[in-house]
């Protein structure tokens, strides 16, 4: 009976881990910012990139883009990979930040994709 409520107790205790990111870890906000960034960049080497692959090595005008993202947000790679990884471990913070970033993608394909009102044709005189 004892053992049962201490199991209890810890499975209680896991579950309900803090929302608080460590001092090394890029706070989440500024991690979704780099991760769109990222997004970005990823696009850009997928959708221009790729068609002067005869020229180019891809994967590394990839980690190049990938280096100028750190570098506007100033930031290294340890820190991103490291920071990184702890969102992985912590699904609950992950799924949020992937929430939010999926909520801009689709507002940003709105607004690309919304009708502009044309200009009425004049009237014939």
């Amino acid at each position: 009976m004892r053992l049962g409520l201490v199991m209890m107790v810890l499975l209680l205790i896991a579950c309900g881990e803090s929302k608080e990111v460590p001092k090394d870890v890029i706070p989440q906000e500024k991690m979704q910012l780099i991760l769109w960034d990222m997004i970005l960049a990823d696009r850009y080497s997928n959708q221009f990139l790729i068609k002067d692959t005869a020229k180019l090595d891809l994967k590394l005008e990839t980690f190049k883009l990938y280096d100028e993202v750190f570098q506007v947000h100033q930031i290294d790679k340890e820190r991103f990979v490291k920071s990184y990884k702890f969102y992985l471990s912590r699904p609950d913070l992950l799924k949020a930040m992937f929430d939010t970033l999926s909520v801009r993608a689709n507002k940003e394909k709105e607004t690309l994709y919304k009708p502009t009102p044309s200009t009425p044709a004049p009237k014939p005189q």
